[in-house]
């Protein structure tokens, strides 16, 4: 089985935010967890740089686009890098490889019947790359709308609205959550579609439409392709293994662009629609959408996950944030988070089972077979683990991590093993704990995987283990407790000016 998942290909107009970086951590915890049910993933990234936003902001800065974009393509990429996010692929718009995807897609449409040279005279927000049809101001960037009047190419989206209905509705699962979809019906149910203009003459920063280079491809499906493009060509084995089980991590405010043009384009190319779009909300500070064009809402993420981890950053956003609803993001709640549920319940809880084996046990010790009620539990929490995975639920999964390390917790201060003697009773003991840590660190790979793989280190485990191994028996054999003194998995952070 394998798995196709998606990040946006981020418009490349200005340096990366929180927000992208919320989007890209949503899809790094999708894949672990098909990773870790066995399933082979693909995880893909990009910038869209093509666009009269492009155009503006490097004319703005005296430079080239072409030099503009890479360099703004070049800060995603250290970013995604610095975060140790788990990208295969990273697709720029500007490649030779995509502009050929880009021109076949173009070609499919326009031999389905479905490409027609028009006029278009309307509303535009530049910096959303967004047609209009009512109003002075885009919602999201809230700035005055151009009027544009221009020959065009438009695309016959109008001939896919019944089908947008159906397909929305014989399939709850291409949009998550339901509030987005049910957006989405809205939309569709009670509005007219109008086709959709593709082509500009207003700018040359872009691809040529094929057979008419006085036309430069709208941005959107220029940067839509670039889904496919990432793959290889569309009748390459890697696009037809993975495209069929694609799913798109996004923002709302691209939602209409995902869940309405892009299967419309892709049933006129003759090519599969996605599986899903998981639709994420906006992260604001205080009140204001964290946007690149707003310096007064940027906050350096890189600086955070210095200052509390890839991890904490991690946790914090999927173990916070309700999938589709918007957060208000404040720094001493992140740290918050990170000291309670990293520190204190994580870092003490092996803190505590490795004072038990460095007190208790010598280096060269072993333990029996691990069996008793601490594992049964811990596998019930682990099936709720899943079937929240399952449903995209992620803020619920992830509190089953933090929940299950609860858990084990109880169990130690219930037990009480230090009041055991030496002798099998022990032994036994600390092998069932082992054993259950030994499936938090499973568990805990999708939110915070450096940090389980340090745990696992100090297990004596080396690669991630499966869903499927989960409430296996282990035997343990030669931990070296004399190592075990005073380590401290995850320190407690204090933020500089704390």
């Amino acid at each position: 089985m394998s798995r196709y998942i998606t990040t946006p290909i981020y418009y490349a107009s200005g340096s990366p935010h929180l927000g992208h970086v919320y989007t890209t951590l949503v899809a790094s915890c999708l894949k672990r967890y098909e990773q870790l049910r066995g399933v082979d993933v693909m995880l893909t990234s990009g910038t869209d740089e093509h666009g009269q936003k492009i155009e503006r902001s490097a004319a703005a800065v005296g430079m080239a686009p072409s030099t503009f974009v890479a360099a703004r393509s070049a800060e995603f990429r250290e970013l995604w890098d610095s975060l140790s996010l788990p990208l295969d692929l990273f697709q720029r718009t500007t490649s030779e490889a995509h502009r050929d995807v880009a021109v076949d897609l173009w070609q499919r449409l326009a031999a389905s019947g479905d490409i027609y040279k028009g006029h278009y005279e309307g509303l535009y927000c530049v910096e959303c790359e967004q047609y209009f049809t009512a109003g002075d101001r885009c919602p999201v960037h809230r700035k005055p709308l151009e009027t544009f009047s221009e020959e065009s190419y438009f695309f016959r989206l109008s001939r896919y609205q019944s089908r947008l209905i159906e397909h929305l509705r014989q399939n709850p699962s291409f949009v998550i959550p339901d509030t987005r979809r049910n957006e989405v019906l809205a939309l569709l149910e009670g509005n007219e579609l109008r086709d959709l203009s593709i082509s500009r003459t207003s700018t040359t920063w872009g691809i040529p439409v094929p057979g008419d280079d006085t036309h430069v491809m709208y941005v959107w499906v220029d940067a839509l392709a670039a889904y496919l493009s990432a793959l290889g060509s569309l009748d390459s084995p890697r696009f037809n293994d993975y495209w069929r089980d694609a799913v798109h991590c996004i923002g709302k405010d691209i939602l209409t662009f995902h869940a309405v043009y892009w299967p419309a384009i892709l049933w006129s190319a003759g090519l599969p629609v996605p599986q899903s779009n998981i639709v994420n909300g906006w992260l604001t500070v205080e009140g204001k959408k964290i946007s690149k064009s707003d310096p007064t809402t940027v906050v350096d993420a890189g600086e955070l996950a210095r200052a509390v981890s890839c991890d904490g950053l991690q946790l914090y956003f999927l173990k916070t944030v309700t999938l589709g609803q918007d957060l208000d993001f404040r720094c001493d709640n992140l740290l918050d988070l990170v000291n309670s549920d990293l520190a204190n319940t994580i870092g003490n809880l092996f803190s505590r089972f490795l004072g038990l084996v460095s007190k208790h046990t010598g280096a060269n010790g072993s333990y029996p077979v691990a069996s008793g009620p601490l594992s049964g539990q811990v596998v019930e929490r682990v099936r709720e683990f899943e079937q929240a995975m399952d449903q995209y639920l992620l803020t619920d999964a992830a509190r089953c991590f933090i929940g299950i390390a609860n858990l084990i917790n109880r169990d130690i201060q219930q037990v009480e093993p230090w009041f055991m003697g030496e002798g099998d009773e022990l032994a036994g003991y600390l092998a069932s704990l082992y054993c259950a840590l030994a499936d938090l660190t499973v568990v805990g790979s999708v939110f915070v995987p450096d940090l389980m793989q340090r745990a696992r280190a100090l297990l004596g485990l080396s690669e991630v283990s499966l869903l499927a191994d989960i409430g296996k028996s282990r035997l343990v054999r030669g931990l070296p407790a004399e190592a075990f003194e005073d380590v401290v998995l995850f320190p407690r952070v204090v933020l500089p000016h704390d």
